[in-house]
């Protein structure tokens, strides 16, 4: 069964439907406090409305103003004006100018002169462990044991002529092989 066309094409501009009208919603005006500079967090609001008074301004102009009007950053400059915070009278030291101030800071540590180097107990030396014993003589005894049944039988057949020229040179090439594995009895 073939769908209806009206039901085919409601399918497919659906989501075109949705995005037009999602684009309708958006505001109309947006404007970016510093153009063509990167930031690294994005505002959360670029604008704000001060209830009752039906203006709009941009974070960079309540800022301006909250430092012209000598408040702090977080709180908001306008119609209301937060009345500034009483001079708290500090317990320590009454009528003192550091209101406000963090106390200073204090070195950590102790007030000791640091133990002489000499005297502070010393890591055990590491006992130094012998090399492990060398395989190389066990390794080449093995080749040997290997190679010299093959050139005494190859000795013999050459002794009986029976050798052609390739057999007599891998009879030369094993003995080779054999002094450099240091066999006594090699040629």
């Amino acid at each position: 069964m073939i769908p209806h066309p009206p039901l085919l094409v409601l399918r497919r501009l659906a989501p075109l439907a949705f995005l037009l009208a999602a684009g309708a919603c958006a505001p109309s005006q947006l404007r970016d406090d510093a153009p063509g500079r990167a930031q690294a967090v994005p505002p959360v609001s670029n604008q704000t409305v001060l209830p009752g008074s039906g203006e709009w301004r941009t974070w960079s102009q309540i800022q301006a103003e909250q430092s012209r009007a000598g408040s702090s950053p977080g709180t908001t400059a306008g119609p209301r004006q937060a009345e500034a915070p009483q001079p708290r009278a500090n317990s320590r030291d009454p009528g003192s100018e550091n209101i406000g101030r963090p106390p200073p800071m204090r070195p950590r540590g102790s007030s000791s002169p640091p133990p002489d180097p000499a005297a502070l107990p010393q890591p055990p030396r590491p006992i130094p462990v012998p090399p492990p014993p060398s395989s190389q003589s066990a390794t080449d005894a093995f080749k040997r044991d290997l190679i010299r049944p093959e050139v005494d039988r190859l000795r013999t057949e050459d002794a009986m002529g029976r050798l052609d020229p390739l057999g007599q040179r891998e009879l030369m090439r094993r003995e080779n092989d054999l002094r450099q594995l240091g066999d006594p009895l090699a040629r």
